[in-house]
């Protein structure tokens, strides 16, 4: 008999295909902790699927043998039920832990083994690596951020921080952005974005590629009073890397990020600013002089992400 879960997938998948096919999406979440006793996230990406299992609290020292058994034996259930739907062997089974992360850790390389895939997304296309590392190279749950990227990006000099492979740099070059600078600490990101670049057949030659501690960066571009129309900025929760001068706290830091930015941008000139911490609090105050904000949090959402909460997003608009 058919398990709760394997149903819930079944039904999930079936449900979401038809949208993808239409949209030409072959990357999309197919289940996200929709059954409580099954705390999992799982990803499809264009026939492999990404297991994410979700680290238990300071309660799972408490837990004996018999629920580890319990866990483990669950895990196969999960396992087999993505077998034989999808029909598919382990070797396109990829088993994630999600964990309170430190650092950069969820941006580090994991593993080796190098399983790459090419994924669309309407006319976009992208470089996934499935294996290894913990995170597969494109945030399924800025799909339609990128859209709205794309959409504000025509005849714009666009900003992309804290860029990683650079998807949102794709969707502004697609958009038909004039010039696109994405800036990240990583060279193996920054190189990822570039064969992104390449692979949606966009000369890198025309835009601009930084290697740099963004904090640090910042102050300086804006000496320079090099402007901007279009500025994505999308800090990560929290960094302690040593490729920075000090830690960074996107509660504590955001107020300089975005006063940083509304120096480089133009006059009407535009932030999109997200983050993922659940307990993030913008103060519209703060920034009352300076901008029109409109909370885009739920319009960012895709359909296939049952947590409303996966991230924030707000649109700024320089006031001047």
């Amino acid at each position: 008999m058919d398990s709760m879960f394997k149903n819930r997938l079944e039904k999930n998948f079936n449900s979401h295909k038809k949208w993808a096919k239409r949209e030409n999406v072959t990357a999309f979440r197919i289940y996200d902790k929709d059954i409580p006793e099954y705390s999992y996230s799982i990803d499809y990406y264009d026939g492999s699927i990404v297991v994410y299992e979700y680290e238990r609290g300071k309660a799972s020292l408490r837990y004996t043998e018999e629920y580890m058994k319990a866990d483990k034996e669950q895990l196969e259930e999960v396992i087999l039920a993505i077998k034989t739907l999808f029909e598919i062997d382990e070797s396109k089974i990829f088993l994630k832990l999600r964990k309170r992360q430190k650092g950069l850790f969820q941006y580090e390389r994991q593993d080796e083994k190098e399983v790459i895939k090419i994924v669309s997304e309407g006319d976009m296309k992208f470089k996934v690596n499935l294996s290894d590392y913990l995170d597969s190279g494109l945030f399924l749950d800025h799909r339609k951020t990128r859209q709205i990227v794309k959409k504000n990006a025509t005849e714009k000099k666009v900003l992309n921080l804290f860029a990683y492979t650079g998807s949102v740099s794709i969707a502004a070059a697609l958009g038909n952005a004039e010039y696109i600078t994405t800036v990240d600490m990583s060279n193996t990101y920054l190189k990822w974005a570039e064969e992104n670049f390449n692979l949606n057949k966009i000369p890198v030659s025309r835009h601009e590629f930084i290697r740099a501690d963004i904090m640090s960066w910042l102050p300086t571009v804006s000496y320079r009073s090099k402007k901007y129309d279009f500025i994505f900025l999308d800090p990560p929760s929290f960094s302690n890397s040593k490729k920075m001068h000090e830690s960074f706290d996107v509660q504590k830091d955001y107020i300089f990020l975005l006063n940083q930015c509304e120096k480089l941008l133009n006059s009407k000139g535009k932030i999109l600013f997200s983050c993922n911490l659940r307990s993030f609090k913008i103060d519209k105050n703060i920034f009352t002089d300076k901008f029109d904000i409109e909370d885009l949090t739920k319009k960012t959402i895709p359909k296939d992400f049952r947590n409303e909460r996966i991230h924030h997003a707000w649109m700024l608009t320089k006031k001047i």
